[in-house]
Order: structure tokens, then sequence, then C-alpha cells
């Protein structure tokens, strides 16, 4: 799998069900070059994506172990 198949795909958290977000990133060890976290960007009010330089960008880190499923659509974390 590479990182453009789960670029931009919607992050789900099963224990309430509400949309985290959308991927954006991953974080790796540069000494083993293990996949250790996801960075998802929550879907923000149009008024915030017009004007970027006025909010801060905030991503949430979502680590592996957390991933529940990866295939189709969606990525399901068991997110607290």
């Amino acid at each position: 799998m590479r990182f453009s198949d789960i670029c931009n795909k919607q992050v789900i958290n099963i224990v309430d069900g509400s949309l985290v977000g959308l991927v954006v990133d991953l974080g790796f060890d540069p000494c083993t070059y293990e996949i250790h976290s996801l960075f998802v960007q929550p879907l923000q009010p149009f008024v915030k994506k017009m004007l970027p330089w006025f909010f801060k960008c905030e991503q949430i880190q979502i680590m592996v172990k957390e991933i529940e499923n990866i295939e189709g659509d969606v990525i399901l974390v068991r997110f607290s």
C-alpha cells in the first residue's frame, strides 16, 4: 500500500462514530523506517479554509496501534 492510497481518506472513530478528519501525513522512525502514526487534519469550516493565516492548523496524531481497519473507502480507528 502506498501513501497516496491512504492520503485524504476519511478517518472514522468507531468509539463514537464521529468523523475525525482526513489523513494528511505519516510519522515514522528514521532509524527503523517503521510507520508509527497517522496525522489527521479535522474538517474545518469554510472561513478557516479561506483564511488559514488567521487560524492555527491543528493535526491529530493517531498511533498505528489505534487503527482497526484500513481497507475500503475509510480508515476505522479506536481513538479516545
